[in-house]
């Protein structure tokens, strides 16, 4: 009875059920307890500084394209090499590899990119979905061909889907995983006229095919992004860091668009006068014919825009050797007693009668009724100071 009782006084189990009323805990209940408060304590804090450090576009590129090969096909990938670099559409028909299947794949807002599958990789497609296995023959040289495009999307949705899980909430990196395969190309010189300008991110793989091996491939993603996407992910402190001031020629940036508006060029044409000719006495009209023009033709020169657009009146003159126009103001011009219905809204501007030729399209926009309104491009005209009477 003694030693019965002394080994239940020893079990520390035992023990401490005695003391609590309850019963003693699982064995590894406590260690579980441990790690699943650790897990939910480092996921509530999100990655740490030194996981955001050694994040890489290349090697996490590469980690999604194994993991989409041997989940699609279980082909054997070998990532040696992974390139990335930005580029303009212009460029992409120089970067392509030869005779590569072209993939192009749609995202959001329309966006389109592309993704080039060299020929020994689709060759490498085919035979693992033909014989199961990857052989050493080299690809024949021949187009791609519809078939071929059909083998090969499942590869490319699933390859962009893998990039997009390895690539979510990185910063630096494409949104891949909002791209998926629409349709292919077997040239590429429709690409220029499918894909839209701007910045693009490119992703060159080099890789081996195969167990062994024993294949060389290839294969190119091009996505259209925003510019500064593929920017390297800041190191951790940067946001400590002083910002650095701007170099000693760096231009200052107008706080409104006031200044640049004003230095706009405008092109103005100076017309003399215009008249009407018939077929006949143009065609009558020969070096040194004469033109009448009408009596006060130097006091009704025009200025003008490109479009025909009245601007000023004023008289022909000459100014330092230069034909000049003096201008005068143009709502004192007396307008025609019986103004036609096409002249109405012109004239009702205060701008006299239109330019010959001109369509009642054209008048509609030429109006400047509010020319000497105050608007946000011209400097405001200091106000008149106040006097108080006493």
């Amino acid at each position: 009875m003694e030693s019965v009782a002394r080994q239940q006084s020893d079990d520390p189990g035992q023990a401490g059920a005695d003391r609590d009323g309850s019963a003693a805990p699982a064995p590894g209940q406590v260690l579980r307890r441990l790690i699943a408060e650790r897990d939910r304590a480092r996921a509530a804090a999100g990655p740490s500084a030194r996981q955001v450090a050694e994040f890489r576009l290349e090697r996490a590129a590469a980690t999604a394209l194994a993991r989409a090969a041997e989940k699609q096909l279980r082909l054997p990938v070998f990532v040696e090499k992974v390139e990335r670099s930005g580029m303009v559409p212009a460029e992409l028909p120089e970067l392509l590899p030869e005779r590569a299947l072209l993939a192009v794949i749609g995202g959001r807002r329309d966006a389109l990119g592309v993704v080039a599958v060299c020929p020994d990789l689709l060759a490498a497609l085919i035979e693992m979905q033909a014989i199961g296995r990857v052989t050493s023959r080299p690809a024949p040289p021949r187009k791609p061909t519809r078939t071929d495009a059909a083998i090969s999307a499942d590869f490319v949705n699933v390859l962009l889907a893998e990039l997009g899980r390895e690539c979510a909430a990185q910063p630096g990196c494409p949104d891949f995983g909002a791209f998926r395969y629409a349709t292919y190309l077997d040239d590429p010189r429709p690409l220029l006229l499918m894909l839209e300008e701007g910045e693009m991110a490119r992703l060159d793989f080099r890789l081996r095919l195969g167990s062994g091996g024993q294949r060389d491939g290839r294969l190119m993603i091009a996505l259209p992004v925003e510019p500064g996407t593929l920017a390297d992910p800041p190191s951790p402190g940067a946001g400590n860091q002083a910002q650095l001031p701007a170099p000693a020629g760096t231009p200052p940036v107008p706080a409104t668009l006031t200044g640049p508006v004003q230095q706009a060029p405008v092109r103005l044409a100076g017309i003399l006068c215009r008249r009407s000719l018939s077929l006949h006495q143009l065609r009558s009209l020969t070096p040194g014919s004469l033109l009448p023009l009408p009596q006060n033709v130097l006091d009704e020169a025009r200025v003008e825009t490109a479009r025909g657009q009245l601007l000023a009146r004023g008289r022909l003159g000459e100014k330092d050797g230069f034909h000049a126009i003096r201008l005068r103001d143009i709502s004192q011009d007396a307008a025609p007693a019986t103004p036609s219905p096409a002249q109405d809204g012109w004239r009702a501007e205060g701008f006299g009668p239109p330019p010959e030729g001109m369509t009642p399209a054209d008048q509609a926009e030429l109006p400047l009724a509010d020319l000497d309104h105050p608007d946000a491009f011209r400097p405001a005209e200091p106000e008149p100071p106040m006097v108080k009477a006493g």
